[in-house]
């Protein structure tokens, strides 16, 4: 278990090393499938692929910093099962919007709305990282946050069990 707080100071370097560790890994081996709870999600730059050092894990995308709905899209397109829960706010629209209107027939995230969400995590296989963090500019570089990343089995199996059950409550699409 690990534990990352943050300073509302701007960019923490160890938070975005870790959100871009964590999704690259998904990128190589995706997990079955994939949770996003944040009850304010944008499109944030989550894999700095400036200088072309992701392009074996990222083929098709240019040497440029990767947004989150890139990386989302692409773990669906590659078979994840890439579920977002969020809320129903203004500020969330481009990033719901750019998951949505993906082009072509292959699959692509699902999005479900809580009017009442405010758990705040990712979930795959192999991870759970969760804390106060929403997935937006103001949680990676305004507020001082506080999140934990677990690899312990039993604690990925209850949070599957939560996180279907919170999905679940809801209706589909927005």
């Amino acid at each position: 278990m690990r534990r990352i707080t943050t300073s509302g100071r701007g960019h923490t370097r160890v938070l975005n090393d870790l959100m871009q560790n964590l999704l690259a890994t998904e990128l190589l081996v995706p997990s079955r499938q994939l949770w996003v709870l944040s009850p304010w999600i944008s499109d944030i730059d989550v894999i700095d692929n400036t200088a072309g050092q992701f392009k074996t894990v990222l083929p098709g995308l240019p040497s440029r910093k990767i947004r989150f709905t890139e990386v989302l899209i692409e773990l669906a397109r590659r078979g994840c099962d890439v579920r977002v829960l969020t809320r129903d706010a203004e500020s969330n629209v481009v990033a719901l919007q750019r998951l949505e209107n993906v082009g072509g027939s292959g699959s692509r995230p699902t999005v479900r709305v809580h009017p009442h969400l405010h758990d705040k995590g990712i979930l795959g296989d192999r991870f759970h990282l969760q804390g106060s963090m929403n997935f937006t500019f103001f949680g990676q570089a305004v507020n001082a946050e506080g999140v934990t990343l677990t690899r312990d089995p039993h604690d990925i199996a209850e949070a599957h069990i939560a996180y279907n059950a919170l999905y679940e409550s809801v209706h589909h699409g927005r």
